[in-house]
């Protein structure tokens, strides 16, 4: 049957046939009622005329319109009309995957991109219970401008896998009925007959293949294959008969997409591997899991082809356009909180701490095998440590402070005292791998070192066991160490250290590559931190229930965003991470930490994060990390004794790290308690000599006192190993400091280039209009000012309230002598993030409106500015003010000389 133009189907005038096949007839429409176009599909006589078959397909067809989602055909309405049963859909131009695959390869951006709409439909879709049955390129349309919608769902069933009852071979397609769909596309006939085997060769899941019940995950098998030829260009298990397909769907591997040379993201063909695992329980266990993973795995610092992504900082503790490239002190993954930790508190060895805590350090675990396996022993050592912090009765020293005696020459009593343990967990690993086994050697040994003569062996036994039996032996010596310290396990403890941290393999060994990523100062650079993203993506794309790894990699991207460019999607995927670990692990306190991180780094929301840190220490009140994270919010909040109480408490866990020094001498330098924060910079330049972020606090607590040779000093006496040019990039990103370096310093400071910068056009911009303002180059500084407003302007586009952006776009426009402009900018910054939000940052985004009221010649109102800021804990003192020349136009100010002349 053929419906001639000008016929009408209820309200819809037909215009003109777009297509027939098996499967029915599509026409253009005109719906007269709303007056659109759209696209009509009729549907064959035995369908019409089967009335449990219609039923069936009304039910369907209102369980995909109900769904409503951007990524699925919208089904518009039903009906019958004289025998003639037809379905209404949107009209959609362009056309389906299948001919994009044809025409040629799909860039990998490109490819991304769509397979992310087809999950998100699937995401949709199965959140309300309606599963595909037959995904594939032909059933997925893309329109002009890219836009995914996913066609047939919840009606695809496509012929039985019966040639008897088909008419056709096994799992072939109805060539007409293809062609049906190159054009608007709509709904195929509804065959959903329970016991029915559906699907199309090459696309279907080793279920449907063998002909057993079906769910969602069938779709993400099938969404597996798509997306692999999407990558890849070819199909995953395509044979030369549809027999020999089907056999390659249950037994075979497809390549890997990683090796077929085309540049493509490791982590993008994990995600595939996992969708075309052969059980259903192994593969992604939701699309909205498919979701994430590809966010994960496709964004910023995770392709081969993306660059530096460390830049401006965001609105956490960096308030300051932080240099990307050398910022080794902010962007750890795992040992870092955003804030440091404090100073080492002694206490008698050869006892308990108060409250009968035993002492231990968990050192880190001699590797005897090959220097590539460091990473496996290591791990094996963390999850001890982490397995025994976890149990009352022991106070374990943090891994920031055990981690700098790997491969030492010091004695036990030596590193007890430095430590002021009573107790140390050694051991050494083997792992052996031999053909297609693979065992684990490890022989842990537990030292008493509370004995005046000499150390003696408290425990010591060697495990011998195979790979896959790696947690039970970690679960063991947990065990075994705590029976041997006296230390009573109940049953919740007995639980806690048999959990396994993951359920595969290979999951826990991307986990731990990204923790030996970012395990130390060394790693923090911004290319160490993609690669620690990479390996944590791995983690969780193998394993979904991997709860330790969602944390993980939940703080590597709030870090990301916090040091870098702000962009929405890195902070998204910061946030579902974190949740994703709650949801998976609730009382797991990496997953608070997390989420407080989240709230603190990407939101400045010190308040919910205060509020996450608690839950965290309400289950793990010793934890170094989450004591840190709180001294800052407790210091955003104004609450500053409260804040070194926190660190205080911090020390005594994680007594040897140098983020721990710089953190409480900052803190200690902000309420100018100037003998106390040089000690704890001491402390950390002797734990870290070539840490920046020290350095640079040792000069700010000269220019304090007004002592701008003593800051220079600094400079002078750096170690050799620190690179001259990342210091000075550090000093004139970080505080404005491009006054404090000398002309031999600034002229070396005209030389770099972004990159030096961590590639951050903002940060190197600013900081050369401010030093060639200083020389007196105007024509330089225009220049400099100009290309510093195009950066911020084109970062406030991805960031369009984040203040630190807006005070440096303030400056650079009151460079460029744009009074009104600039001023409204700084204050918008002040406005974002005041004083009264946050203690910590509020006062920086002040000083720098006040710097602009300076530049645009309002001195009066720079001076309300800034009277303020010498009563709280910030940098700024009269001996401050006597130094820095970007006060020079204020010095015969009578306001100015009262602050100058006060008590330092």
């Amino acid at each position: 049957m053929t419906l001639p133009a000008g016929s009408r189907l209820g309200s819809y005038r037909i215009l003109s046939s777009l297509g027939a096949g098996g499967m029915g007839e599509v026409y253009r429409a005109r719906d007269s009622k709303l007056d659109r176009d759209v696209a009509i599909k009729v549907l064959p006589a035995s369908v019409a005329g089967d009335p449990d078959a219609l039923a069936r397909f009304e039910r369907e067809a209102k369980a995909v319109a109900a769904l409503s989602h951007p990524n699925i055909l919208a089904i518009h309405d039903f009906g019958n009309q004289e025998g003639v049963s037809y379905a209404v859909t949107e009209l959609l131009e362009g056309e389906t995957l299948r001919g994009k695959l044809d025409t040629g390869p799909i860039p990998q951006r490109q490819a991304v991109d769509y397979a992310l709409q087809i999950a998100k439909g699937l995401s949709a879709a199965h959140e309300k219970g309606v599963i595909h049955r037959d995904l594939k390129p032909e059933n997925v349309f893309v329109t002009g401008d890219g836009h995914v919608k996913i066609l047939d769902f919840g009606l695809a069933s496509r012929r039985p896998l019966d040639a008897a009852r088909s008419g056709q071979a096994a799992g072939e397609h109805d060539p007409m009925a293809e062609n049906a769909f190159t054009d608007p596309p709509v709904i195929h006939t509804p065959l959903t007959q329970p016991g029915v085997v559906m699907g199309t060769t090459g696309y279907m899941s080793p279920e449907q293949v063998r002909g057993l019940p079906v769910d969602q995950r069938s779709d993400i098998f099938s969404f597996g294959t798509i997306f692999y030829e999407l990558l890849s260009g070819e199909r995953a298990f395509r044979r030369e008969t549809a027999g020999d397909t089907n056999a390659a769907i249950l037994r075979d591997e497809p390549p890997a997409l990683s090796e077929s040379g085309k540049g493509l993201s490791p982590a993008l063909d994990q995600v595939v591997r996992h969708c075309l695992e052969k059980k259903q329980d192994d593969r992604f266990q939701s699309a909205k899991d498919i979701v994430f993973a590809l966010s994960v795995a496709s964004s910023p610092g995770l392709t081969s082809t993306s660059g530096p992504q460390a830049r401006a900082a965001g609105p956490s503790g960096k308030k300051r356009v932080l240099v990307g490239a050398v910022v080794a002190v902010v962007v750890v993954v795992a040992a870092l909180a955003i804030a440091g930790r404090g100073l080492l508190r002694r206490t008698p060895r050869g006892g308990s701490e108060a409250g009968g805590l035993k002492r231990l350090a968990v050192l880190p675990f001699e590797n005897l095998g090959s220097p590539e396996d460091d990473y496996f022993a290591d791990g094996i050592a963390d999850e001890v440590r982490g397995k025994l912090t976890s149990l009352p009765g022991l106070q374990v020293i943090a891994r920031g402070s055990s981690t700098p005696y790997k491969k030492t020459t010091k004695t036990p009593e030596e590193i007890a005292g430095e430590l002021n343990v009573s107790y140390l967990l050694t051991a050494t690993v083997r792992w052996e791998k031999k053909g297609s086994t693979s065992r684990v050697h490890v022989s842990p040994e537990l030292v008493d070192v509370t004995r005046p003569d000499a150390p003696t062996s408290k425990w010591q036994q060697p495990f011998d066991a195979a790979l896959t039996d790696v947690f039970q032996v970690q679960s063991d010596i947990a065990t075994r160490v705590a029976q041997a310290l006296g230390v009573a396990l109940g049953a919740g403890e007995e639980k806690r250290l048999s959990e396994k941290p993951a359920q595969n393999l290979a999951a826990y060994d991307a986990f731990l590559r990204g923790e030996e990523a970012s395990r130390s100062l060394a790693a923090a650079d911004p290319t160490s931190l993609r690669r620690a993203i990479a390996h944590y993506a791995q983690a969780v794309a193998l394993d979904p229930g991997f709860a330790q790894a969602w944390t993980q990699l939940s703080r590597a991207h709030s870090f990301n965003y916090a040091n870098g460019v702000p962009i929405p999607a890195e902070r998204e995927l910061a946030r579902a991470a974190a949740e994703r670990a709650l949801s998976l692990a609730p009382g797991l306190p990496a997953a608070h930490l997390a989420l407080g991180d989240y709230y603190q780094s990407t939101l400045g929301d010190w308040p919910r994060a205060s509020e996450q840190y608690a839950l965290g220490r309400e289950k793990a009140p010793r934890d170094a990390e989450l004591l840190v994270a709180t001294a800052l919010a407790q210091e955003n909040a104004g609450h500053w004794e409260d804040g070194l109480a926190s660190l205080r408490q911090a020390q005594t866990i994680d007594p040897r790290s140098a983020l721990t020094a710089r953190r409480l001498a900052r803190t200690l330098l902000l309420l100018r308690r100037y003998a106390e924060a040089r000690e704890a910079a001491d402390r950390g330049l002797a734990l870290a000599p070539q840490s920046l972020g020290i350095l640079e606090t040792r000069a700010l607590l000269f220019l304090m006192q007004g002592d701008l040779a003593g800051a220079r000093s600094v400079l002078e006496t750096a170690p050799r190993e620190v690179d001259p040019k990342a210091l000075i990039a550090y000093l004139a990103a970080y505080n404005h400091l491009t006054w404090v370096l000398d002309e031999e310093r600034q002229t070396l400071l005209f030389s770099l280039t972004p990159a030096t910068f961590g590639d951050d056009r903002l940060a190197w911009a600013i900081s050369l209009a401010e030093t060639a303002t200083l020389r007196g180059d105007a024509v330089k500084a225009r220049q400099y000012a100009e290309a510093a407003r195009a950066a911020a302007e084109a970062q406030l586009r991805d960031a369009p309230d984040d203040a630190t952006r807006h005070v440096l776009r303030g400056l650079a426009l009151a460079f460029l002598g744009r009074k009104a402009e600039a001023v409204r900018e700084g204050e918008r910054g002040v406005a974002l993030v005041p004083m009264s939000r946050s203690a910590y940052d509020g006062p920086y985004y002040q000083h720098q409106l006040a710097r602009i009221y300076i530049r645009v010649g309002e001195p009066e109102k720079a001076l309300d500015h800034l009277e303020p800021l010498l009563k709280i804990p910030y940098v700024l003192t009269p001996g401050w003010l006597r130094i820095d020349p970007s006060f020079d136009s204020l010095r015969g100010n009578p306001r100015f000389q009262k602050l100058v002349a006060g008590a330092m």
